[in-house]
Parts: structure tokens; sequence; C-alpha cells
């Protein structure tokens, strides 16, 4: 069974490395003695969003003994619902959540980057800090910061009106990549690939509220995810690479190992490590990587658990959530190798007919050797509504097993 990259200093730090802060700017002596007096204060940790992501996240904290708290914007969100200890307000609330934590994560990127440098500037501990999340959150920003630190990176340029857009065009030619270059909501479709003009103008006639830049398409072989986990100071450990399966720009499988040989495999980890470090990445970061007939190139990063590794949960050692957590708060990374020869995860996605698969959950459950996760939202088509994970000797009994598990959640029959 290969191993993972595991590249931690001798002496790993332990929770003694966990030391009671600095009071911040502005919160004085009151705020100090209040923080003696509890427990170590980098274990107050704040997860903002409560989606999916900070559900998975909030129960690998539980498992260790953590309660986090969670900034929620509706009572109805995945984790809201299984979380006892919730603030149900919109994120613009960010810096009044703040006061009760003494570390700060996410699970998406609807922040405002300003309000996240302020408050890093008066002493809260982001994690991961602003420098790794306005590379991942502005995908602008991201692909100048790699194409300056020699990344390999698809061509590209903002989109300020049509004629940039047109202008490109004229040199690299159609189809073109549209992309959004903040993420909306999980709903919200980020990336477009448009063939021709007329297409490109309605895209951003139907966008036009949001900032867009343009890519050039590239023949793509496969698409690859490479998640790894940093902890302060470097100490980091990545999983295997895995290889996703998208309909429409939404993930509906993920196959580990990724079917690519040992060079590749080992190119993307030296990438993404690197990617790390230069971003000076704490937390799981998510480096998504496109294989071109020319070798690899860096499409996206989420400075946060990623759908790719959602089969970590049961595909490893330790999950991406655990040592998220782990690695926020300091404190020693876990394995990241994986535990079966094969892992195939297959998210469930509302369809028009509008199934509840918790209806159908019995069915699933009788599917020996898949393991159902189901996030508690209302269906609805096209929303990601659970992810389906098994492992097998190879890819083709791992799969078999997940599809038919995911099948009998949505009502249907595959054998």
């Amino acid at each position: 069974m290969a191993r993972s990259c595991d590249r931690r200093p001798a002496q790993d730090r332990g929770p003694s490395a966990l030391a009671l802060p600095v009071a911040p700017k502005g919160r004085g002596a009151e705020y100090a003695q209040v923080v003696a007096s509890e427990l170590p204060a980098l274990y107050k940790l704040g997860i903002v969003g409560a989606g999916q992501v900070a559900r998975m996240t909030h129960q690998a904290a539980v498992k260790l003994g953590f309660t986090p708290r969670l900034l929620a914007e509706d009572l109805h969100d995945s984790a809201a619902l299984a979380a006892p200890d919730a603030v149900f307000s919109h994120p613009d609330a960010l810096a009044a959540f703040a006061e009760s934590c003494e570390v700060i994560t996410f699970e998406h990127e609807r922040l405002d980057l300003g309000l996240l440098q302020r408050l890093e500037d008066d002493g809260l501990v982001i994690r991961p800090g602003t420098r790794t999340i306005r590379a991942a959150f502005d995908k602008m920003h991201q692909r100048r910061v790699l194409l300056n630190r020699g990344f390999p990176v698809p061509v590209f340029s903002e989109v300020r009106g049509p004629d940039d857009l047109l202008d490109f065009a004229g040199i690299y030619g159609w189809p073109l990549v549209l992309k959004s270059v903040r993420s909306g909501t999980p709903d919200d479709r980020g990336a477009w690939v448009v063939e021709n003009a007329q297409e490109a103008l309605r895209v951003m006639s139907e966008q036009a509220g949001r900032q867009l830049m343009v890519e050039e398409y590239l023949a793509i072989v496969k698409e690859l995810v490479l998640v790894l986990a940093r902890r302060p100071g470097g100490s980091a450990r990545c999983y295997p690479l895995v290889e996703l399966s998208l309909d429409e720009g939404v993930i509906r499988e993920i196959r580990c190992p990724a079917a690519v040989g040992h060079q590749v495999a080992t190119q993307a980890r030296e990438l993404s490590l690197r990617l790390a470090d230069e971003l000076d990445s704490v937390g799981i970061l998510a480096v998504e990587l496109f294989l071109t007939t020319e070798g690899l190139v860096v499409n996206e990063l989420a400075a946060r658990p990623h759908n790719a590794g959602h089969g970590t949960i049961e595909g490893a050692p330790t999950s991406q959530f655990e040592n998220h957590v782990r690695a926020v708060l300091d404190l020693p990374l876990g394995p990241t190798w994986a535990t079966a020869p094969a892992i195939v995860t297959i998210n469930v996605m509302g369809g028009l007919e509008n199934i509840d698969p918790m209806v159908n959950l019995p069915e699933a459950l009788s599917v020996e050797g898949a393991q159902i996760h189901l996030y508690g939202k209302q269906p609805r088509p096209g929303r990601k509504l659970g992810h389906v994970t098994a492992v097998g000797d190879d890819i083709a009994q791992a799969r078999a097993l997940a599809r038919r598990a995911e099948s009998a959640l949505l009502g249907r029959r595959a054998w």
C-alpha cells in the first residue's frame, strides 16, 4: 500500500504548542481575564459557515473533544441542524462572532476580505490566514500570484467589458472559459465554456452583477485534486491524488487513486506542497489540477476541506476534516495514506422528482460495503444532498457498490 507524502519536523509539536494569545487590540484587560479562566484559548474554535463541510468538520472536532461554534446563515443549514452551539446570523456579523472565538476557520468563500484582514491585524487567529484566503477566494489574484511565482496556470485575462472578451478571443480563439472571480452561493454556477461570441455575451449579460475573468480553453486529459493538510510552520501531509468526473462543472464522482503514473502523482504532490509553502497555508488546501497533453496545470485552490476529500472519512486513517481541525489548532497531523486499494465517492444530487433520499435510506443501507452520508437538506434539482463512499479491491468494485447505494437513495435500481 503506497503511502502519501509526510513532511514533518523531527520533533512534531504537540498540545504544548498551544499558548494563550496576547489580548487583541481594543479588547483590554477584561478580555484577558475571561480567557485566562477558561480552556486553552486556541481550543476555542469558530467555523464560519454551516453547510455540509462545516457539519463534517464539526463532527471531526467533537470526536477530538472540542465543540466548535458555528456562524450559520439559517437554522436549516446542514451543520446547524447537528450543532448545539450555532449562531444564526449573516456573515456580515463575523466581527461579533469572532469575539467569542480564538481561532476562526471557514467552510465557504462568501466573506469580506477587508474585514478578515482587519480582524487578523487586531490579533484574531485566522487559519488559514488572509494571505492564503485571498489567493483562494479571488481567482484573478490567485492567477496573478501563481503566474508570478512560476506555477503553471491557464492563460487568463480580466473581463471588464465585451471588448476585453472579444480581444482575448481574437488571440486564443473559441471556445473559451468564462469564470466568476468570486464564488457565490453553493447553488451558483461559477464557470461557463462558451463556444462563440453570442454565448459569451449572453453569459456576461446574465452575470452582470459579478466580476468575471476569461481563460484559454484547454484540452483536458484528466481532472485531478491533491488534498493536503499543513500546520503553522510547514509540517504537512498529503492524501493520495484523486481523479474527478464532472457533469456541467459539478463533481459527480471521485476516484482514489487517480489513474495516472507515478511521475504525474509525484509532480502533483511536489507542486502542491510548494504552492502551500508559497501561500503559507494552514489547514486543508485542495489543489485542483488539469492534466493536459503538455503536463499539469493549476486550475483552482480551495483553502478548506474539499468535496474531493470526502472519501478520506472511510479511506484514510485520519479524514481531511479531522486533519483540518488538527492543523488550525496546531496539533499533530494524523496519517493520510489510503486504507484500501480503491475508494470511490459519488455525490447524491437532487433530481427533478425532488425525492428525499432519507425516505429510501433503509434500501441504501442494505448495500453492504457502502457508507452513506446525508446532509439533512431539503431536496431540489441540482442540490447536493449527500454522498456515498465505498472501498474495494479495485475501482470497478468500489464504484459498483457506491452506485448501487446512490441509486437506492434516489429510488432507482442499478442492478
